[in-house]
C-alpha cells in the first residue's frame, strides 16, 4: 500500500522538497546505424538487486522531465529518460518518429543490459511521448513489458497530419514550427495520398500483430487524438498478439489534449470529471509486469468512460463514469437523424425537398470555433457566433421530450455535388441548450476527391450526385430533455483544417483557387441524415465508483472522495 501512494503522490511534489538529491548520469547510447541518443539515467537510493525500469522518450527536452525522473526514482524506480533523434543534446536529424521503430528497440536492449535491470521495461508518456511508445511496441522488442499511452495515435497519417483526406493545419503546422521541423512539411504534402511505402513506420495498421504487451490508452473526446486512442486499444486488445490481446485497458475522459481537470472549452464539468486514478492502473500495471508482484491491474475495468451531459443542470443525465468490459461500451442503434429542407433534423424520412446550394468561397472560410484542436481553442464552444454565415447550413431536431444518449463511432451520409471538380463538406454535431447556447460535441470533414479512399484521388463530374460518408469519430453524450440535437454542414472549419482551393491541385501547391457553389440533397432519394450510436438501455451498466466499491484489490487504488468517482 505504501508503494503505490509513494508513485501516486510523486509525481505531484516538487523533487527539490524530497531529502536526498538524485542526480541523472547521462549516456549517449548508440543506435544500430551509428547515432548516438542523450539518455539519462535516474537510480533509486540503495538499490540492491536487479529491477523493473521506467523508459520516457521525448522530443522536447530530456531536462523538462527532471522532477519526474527524480520522482519515479525516489519511489523505487529507475527511470531512463531520453531525447529523441535529432533533438536537444542527441545526435542525428529529427525525423518526427519515423526511426521510433528502431531507436526504440535499441534503447531497451540497452537499458536491459544494465546490472540495475532485470530485463522488464515499462514505458510512459502522452502526446508526442504516447506516439513513439506505439510505434515501438510495432517492432515487438523482447525487454518491453508494457505501456502507459496518453492522448496519441498509432496512424499518424489519418489521425494527426491528416483527417478525412483533408490537411489538419493549425495542428500540423504550429507543431512543427514549435519544434524547428517545418522542413518535413513538403514531404507531407507530397504524400497526402496514403501509402505504406512512406507511411510505414508511423502506422501499426500493418503491425498489430507485432504488438505483444498490455497497455493503458488514455485520451478525451476533445482531445485531437480521441480516435487514435480508441484505435490503438483496438488494435492491441483485439488484433494484437498473444501478449496483448484482451488485456489493454481504455480511459477516455471528456477533456480536451492533456487537460484533464473540468474545465474545457466553454463549459465546467463536475468535480468528477478530473483524472485521479489513472495513474494508480499504471502503478498496478508495472508493478504486475515488470515486478511481477500482484494482479491488481488484471482487475481494473477494460473499458472506462466519461458520458458527457449538460452542465449545471439539475438531475440532468450523465456526467459520470461507467465501465464497460468493451468497446464499443453498449450494444447501440444506428438511428439516422434525416436533413429536411425546412431546417428540420428528424427520424423521419425525408420528403420531397428541394436540394440546397450555398457558396464557398476558400477566400473567406467559415472559423474555428472550438474542437479537437492544439494551439488554437479546443473542446465545447458555442457555435452561434458563425451560424448565421450565408455558407453554414443548419438543422435542428425538435425539443427533446425525453433525454438521447449517443455512446459510440459518430458518421454523416450526405447526397452532395458542386460545381467543382474538388471541395469538401464539413459536419458539425451540436447540443443546443434551452438558452440558445449551440455547444459543439464532435466533428469532422471529407475531401471529396479521397472519398473512395486516402490513396488516390477520385474527381467529380460538376452537377452529379455523390454519396459521402464523414466520419466524425466517437462520443459518448446525453442530450437532456428540453435540448434539441444539431447538425452543421459547411464546406470549411479553418484553421482546424486547410481551406480547400476547389481546384484540384496538389496539396499545398495551389497557385489559385476557384468560388464552389456546393449542393446538399435532401429528399427521399437522397436522404441525407447523421448517423447516431443510440443507447436505448443502460440497464446493468455500472459505474466507476461502484465497480472500485465490489472490486477487492490486493493493494485498494487511491479512491480521493466519492465524488470523483460517481
Amino acid at each position: 500500500m505504501i508503494r503505490k501512494l509513494l508513485l501516486v503522490l510523486s509525481i505531484v511534489i516538487l523533487a527539490s522538497t524530497l531529502p536526498g538529491c538524485i542526480e541523472p548520469t547521462e549516456y549517449m547510447v548508440e543506435m544500430r546505424d551509428g547515432v548516438h541518443l542523450a539518455t539519462d539515467v535516474y537510480l533509486p537510493p540503495n538499490l540492491n538487486e536487479p529491477h523493473g525500469v521506467i523508459l520516457i522518450r521525448t522530443p522536447y527536452n530530456k531536462d523538462n522531465l527532471r522532477l519526474v525522473g527524480i520522482s519515479f526514482a525516489k519511489s523505487g524506480w529507475p527511470t531512463v529518460i531520453q531525447d529523441m533523434r535529432g533533438r536537444f543534446a542527441s545526435e542525428g536529424i529529427d525525423t518526427v518518429f519515423r526511426n521510433a521503430h528502431t531507436d526504440g528497440p535499441d534503447t531497451l536492449e540497452w537499458i536491459a543490459s544494465q546490472e540495475w535491470c532485470n530485463g522488464k521495461i515499462a514505458t510512459f508518456g502522452g502526446s508526442a511521448l504516447g506516439i513513439n511508445q506505439y510505434f515501438m511496441a510495432g517492432a515487438n522488442p523482447r525487454h518491453l513489458a508494457c505501456q502507459f499511452i496518453s492522448v496519441a495515435t498509432p496512424e499518424f497519417y489519418k489521425h494527426a497530419v491528416y483527417q478525412g483526406g483533408e490537411f489538419r493545419k493549425s495542428l500540423v503546422e504550429l507543431w512543427l514550427q514549435a519544434q524547428g521541423s517545418l522542413f518535413i512539411l513538403p514531404e507531407y504534402f507530397e504524400h497526402e495520398n496514403y501509402t505504406l511505402d512512406y507511411w510505414t513506420n508511423i502506422t501499426l495498421e500493418d503491425k498489430w500483430s507485432n504488438v505483444n504487451i498490455p497497455a493503458v490508452h488514455l485520451g478525451g473526446w476533445y482531445d485531437i487524438f480521441l480516435q487514435g486512442t480508441i484505435d490503438g486499444f483496438m488494435g492491441y486488445q483485439y488484433k494484437g498478439g498473444p501478449g496483448a490481446r484482451g488485456k489493454s485497458k481504455l480511459v477516455i475522459g471528456p477533456w480536451t489534449h492533456g487537460k484533464h481537470g473540468v474545465e474545457q472549452g466553454e463549459l465546467v464539468y463536475p468535480d468528477n470529471a478530473e483524472d485521479n486514478f489513472s495513474f494508480a492502473m499504471f502503478v498496478d500495471m508495472i508493478e504486475e509486469y515488470t515486478m511481477n508482484q500482484g494482479n491488481d491491474f488484471d482487475k481494473w475495468p477494460t473499458v472506462i468512460y466519461y458520458v458527457m451531459g449538460a452542465v449545471n443542470e439539475t438531475n440532468a443525465p450523465g456526467n459520470q463514469w461507467r465501465v464497460a468490459d468493451n468497446w464499443p461500451p453498449l450494444p447501440y442503434t444506428e438511428t439516422k437523424w434525416y436533413l429536411h429542407g425546412d431546417g428540420l433534423l428528424s427520424r423521419e424520412y425525408p420528403g420531397d425537398y428541394s436540394p440546397i446550394t450555398y457558396t464557398y468561397d476558400p477566400s473567406d472560410p467559415v472559423p474555428t470555433i472550438g474542437g479537437q484542436n492544439l494551439n488554437i481553442p479546443a473542446g465545447p464552444y458555442d457555435q452561434r457566433s458563425v451560424e448565421g454565415r450565408e455558407d453554414i447550413l443548419v438543422f435542428n431536431s425538435p425539443v427533446l421530450e425525453e433525454p438521447f444518449e449517443a455512446t459510440g463511432p459518430v458518421k454523416a451520409i450526405l447526397y452532395v455535388s458542386s460545381d467543382c471538380i474538388d471541395t469538401d463538406f464539413t459536419v458539425k454535431l451540436i447540443d443546443v441548450y434551452p438558452d440558445g447556447r449551440a455547444m459543439l460535441i464532435t466533428d469532422s470533414i471529407i475531401r471529396m476527391r479521397n472519398r473512395n479512399g486516402f490513396d488516390h484521388w477520385e474527381f467529380m463530374e460538376p452537377g452529379e450526385i455523390y454519396k459521402v460518408e464523414v466520419d466524425l469519430w466517437s462520443t459518448s453524450y446525453i442530450w437532456n430533455k428540453g435540448h434539441r440535437i444539431r447538425v452543421d454542414i459547411s464546406s470549411s472549419n479553418y484553421p482546424r483544417f486547410l481551406a480547400n482551393p476547389n481546384t484540384g491541385e496538389p496539396m499545398g501547391r495551389n497557385t489559385t483557387y476557384k468560388v464552389a457553389h456546393n449542393t446538399i440533397y435532401l429528399d427521399s432519394l437522397h436522404p441525407s441524415c447523421i448517423v447516431l450510436p443510440w443507447i436505448k438501455s443502460t440497464e446493468n451498466t455500472k459505474t466507476l465508483w461502484e465497480f472500485l466499491r465490489e472490486t477487492k484489490f490486493n493493494t485498494p487504488p487511491l479512491l480521493g472522495r466519492k465524488p470523483f468517482f460517481s
